[in-house]
């Protein structure tokens, strides 16, 4: 399992895109000494920085993996390996996934990452107002329990095999629950970066 270090960033509004370093898109990099990274894109990741809140895949390209983490990763090879979630497995059915979680793990405001931001991020992608483009893959979560703070058991109402893979991409980024409302300008996330400005 890698390990994760935390890095400051500071970032023009324009971007952050400074973090699709794994975009295939074209960018300038300048070191700007040892803590500041500017990076020239592109590509604008409107209407945020919050892969949640709109439907442009730039967000996800910018933010996804270096602000923002899933419980899962997409490999090289097109398969779903632990990242927040440390393992998980499946019930026969593939309608019932226990996740362990990563421990140790902090937001960058502080707080804990834990159960309870992972129901509260699922619950938050599914509820009326949410305008999570992949509403459909919460919509299928009958039940969310979390039996302790490091365990989250997700029943699903149709098997999914493909359910871990789709818990990889920007829609099922865990957020902070504090910080939700304004990630879209200040995103607060467990990655290895940190955005500052």
């Amino acid at each position: 399992m890698p390990t994760h270090r935390r890095r400051s960033v500071l970032l023009s509004p324009a971007l952050a895109a400074a973090l699709a370093a794994a975009s295939p898109l074209s960018a300038q990099a300048q070191a700007g000494g040892k803590n500041n990274l500017t990076i020239g894109v592109t590509l604008e990741p409107a209407p945020g920085l919050d892969p949640t809140g709109g439907a442009a895949s730039a967000i996800s390209e910018v933010t996804l993996y270096n602000v923002y983490e899933t419980l899962t990763k997409f490999t090289e090879a097109g398969r779903a390996e632990p990242l927040l979630a440390e393992s998980w497995t499946v019930s026969p059915d593939q309608k019932s996934y226990t996740f362990k979680l990563r421990q140790g793990v902090s937001f960058h405001n502080g707080e804990p990452f834990n159960a309870a931001a992972v129901k509260f991020s699922f619950e938050r992608a599914v509820a009326p107002d949410s305008v999570n483009k992949d509403k459909a893959v919460f919509a299928n979560i009958a039940r969310i329990d979390t039996p302790d703070a490091h365990t989250v058991v997700l029943a699903l109402k149709e098997p999914n095999p493909d359910f871990p893979l789709l818990l990889g991409q920007g829609t099922a980024i865990v957020v902070e629950p504090k910080s939700a409302a304004t990630n879209g300008t200040q995103p607060v996330g467990t990655g290895p970066y940190k955005f500052v400005n």
